[in-house]
């Protein structure tokens, strides 16, 4: 999943994405999440615009080969934009850089 988030500061908000991998039997157990943001606003119409420092997922699509994924995404609430990675990647990343939700809680209880 490509979800989007908010990081307030003192002059503003900043809106990124994220990344997590949920269980296909079990959608409402997160098995892995990132541990930072995979995309941010660094572009000119991504940081101004109607809303600053803004970039949130409208949709993907999946090329025929399965492997690429061409996200959709807002833009400082002023335009849309097209991204475009690969999943592969994307899975290797969340690996190297990313948290089980069940660790994290077994650490809460402790």
């Amino acid at each position: 999943m490509i979800y989007h988030g908010v990081r307030r500061t003192p002059s503003s908000s900043i809106y990124r994405l994220g990344l997590a991998l949920f269980d296909l039997q079990q959608p409402e157990k997160c098995l892995i999440r990132g541990n930072s943001w995979i995309f941010a606003p660094e572009a000119d119409y991504e940081r101004h615009g109607d809303v600053q420092d803004v970039v949130f997922p409208c949709g993907y699509t999946v090329a025929s080969d399965g492997d690429t994924i061409n996200l959709y995404y807002g833009a400082a609430d002023s335009s849309i934009a097209l991204a475009y990675g690969s999943i592969r990647n994307l899975l290797t990343w969340l690996d190297a850089n990313g948290h089980s939700e069940q660790a994290h809680d077994r650490r809460l209880r402790k």
